[in-house]
């Protein structure tokens, strides 16, 4: 199970013109399309403009579906204020613009064709409060460097464990990972965050200032009102050691796995959070469930015992250390922190970008056994096809139901579990005859940051009953719609 292997694949398979030369020695011109007078944003971070030797790499995000969506400027702002100065000068030039945190919109909604994307990479500062229990974060900090810096003061925030996500979409957009049912959603343990609209006004969102803003930005999904800058968490001790655990069954146990896992995941006690996987790929079909345990290895095998009932489990679990067990699910077992980052986000990254499709549903009743032979239908389908796909199941419950559905702008509080459906290299069909296949048996509701550009009424799917409420805030606060891109709140 350890190894350089992408998150999602350890997940899915075990689970121009005349111009001035600014910072980086990079030529601009004007922006193509955009109808922008200037150069480019007056920031002291760097600007490469499109034809650059370095554009295509500062232009992809991770996933390779979108690589010929180019815009004509990549901005990197140093600093919040070089972020006011961006977004000021594009609205006034009348330039598009996207906020780009990691690059792992599913729907490719962090670039866009011409126009601007301001890249926050620069902003990945952590500093930890430990006299009030907080961290404030860059928003543009890579999620596993966010939990080394934590976890070298004995502390953490529940978010998930792909390595190189931006925190910034991660949160705006929920936050599920394996500590979410004992902490909560990244959204929950979200206390202020600073950020910019597009009036050029540098906000603070918090509790008890702009509180409807705070309100919206917990779940309201990146992308909409503004660009955060950075964010401030609450913080949670954790233990020297953790347990992680990764149980199998054979093929035909499937149905009978995953019906013992839908009983017992929402329900178990909050230290467990797993993830049950259907996989298919290359002819091969294979179940299995993966997790985290804030206590020791040795209680598992009671803990899991409504798990490993079902005839053929198998069960490896081990303590590991807190930051260990997150290179452990972040596939980066084997190899060391600096290369746990997508090549070309960081110096001295490894892991590859990748190519996928994905759509979600929420179960909030037990799965009858007419859904769970057509999942298994559909696993096996997948292998049968080109490319390899999974189905993977969020268990919810714990922490993320204690809070009230309205009290975030996060409204999926009293569901099972989601459902995420996962298809590399290919396989758009399948992913919509399942997704039409299980319409009885769920919610209608879908996670935002597993993002589905062809989603019906996403807005209700995303938010729910929070729609309105988000739809008045976003007016308020962006009034022309300035930050827009097709999922946005008001489309």
């Amino acid at each position: 199970m350890d190894g350089a292997i992408d998150r999602r694949k350890f997940l899915a398979r075990s689970a121009g013109a005349a111009g001035l030369s600014l910072t980086g020695g990079v030529v601009l011109g004007r922006v193509a399309g955009a109808g922008a007078r200037g150069i480019g944003p007056p920031i002291r971070g760097q600007v490469i403009k499109r034809g650059a030797p370095d554009f295509l790499t500062a232009a992809h995000v991770y996933n390779e579906r979108f690589d010929n969506v180019l815009p004509s400027l990549v901005a990197r702002p140093i600093d919040a204020a070089d972020v006011r100065a961006a977004i000021t000068w594009a609205v006034k030039n009348g330039v598009p613009l996207r906020a780009r945190s990691g690059g792992h919109s599913y729907a490719g909604y962090s670039t866009l064709s011409g126009g601007m994307v301001l890249d926050l990479r620069n902003l990945r500062q952590v500093t930890v409060d430990t006299r009030n229990g907080t961290a404030t974060i860059g928003a543009g900090a890579q999620l596993i460097d966010v939990y080394a810096t934590l976890a070298a003061r004995g502390v953490t925030i529940p978010a998930g464990s792909c390595p190189s996500v931006g925190i910034a979409g991660h949160a705006l957009g929920g936050g599920m990972g394996l500590a979410a049912r004992q902490f909560g959603l990244t959204a929950d343990n979200l206390l202020s965050a600073e950020m910019v609209t597009a009036d050029g006004r540098a906000r603070t969102a918090s509790a008890r200032r702009e509180p409807d803003l705070y309100w919206a930005l917990r779940g309201g999904g990146g992308g909409n009102f503004g660009v955060v800058t950075s964010l401030s968490f609450r913080l949670h001790a954790v233990p020297r050691t953790v347990a992680t655990f990764f149980l199998t069954w054979p093929w035909s146990r499937a149905a009978d796995a995953l019906d013992a896992w839908q009983r017992w995941a929402p329900h178990a006690r909050s230290q467990l959070t797993s993830i049950f996987h259907l996989n298919g790929g290359g002819g091969a079909t294979s179940v299995n469930v993966s997790g985290q345990y804030f206590g020791p290895a040795s209680d598992l095998g009671r803990l899991l015992a409504p798990l490993t009932a079902v005839g053929g489990a198998r069960l490896f679990a081990a303590d590991r250390g807190y930051m260990q067990a997150q290179l452990y699910f972040a596939g980066c077992s084997s190899i060391s922190l600096t290369a746990c980052h997508t090549v070309g986000t960081r110096t001295g990254g490894t892991l590859t970008r990748d190519n996928f499709e994905a759509t979600s549903d929420y179960v909030g009743r037990a799965l009858p056994t007419a859904a769970r032979r057509a999942l298994i239908r559909a696993a096996e389908a997948r292998a049968a096809i080109a490319g390899h796909g999974s189905i993977l199941f969020d268990s919810y419950g714990g922490a993320i139901n204690r809070v009230a559905g309205d009290a975030t702008a996060f409204v999926h509080r009293s569901v099972l579990f989601c459902v995420q459906y996962l298809s590399y290299d290919g396989g758009g069909p399948w992913l919509a005859a399942i997704k039409r296949t299980m319409a009885p048996y769920v919610t209608g509701g879908a996670y935002l940051n597993y993002t589905d550009p062809g989603l019906a009424h996403w807005q209700t799917a995303y938010y729910g009953s929070n729609y309105s409420r988000l739809l008045a805030i976003r007016r308020a606060v962006d009034p022309h719609h300035y930050f827009n891109f097709p999922q946005a709140i008001g489309r």
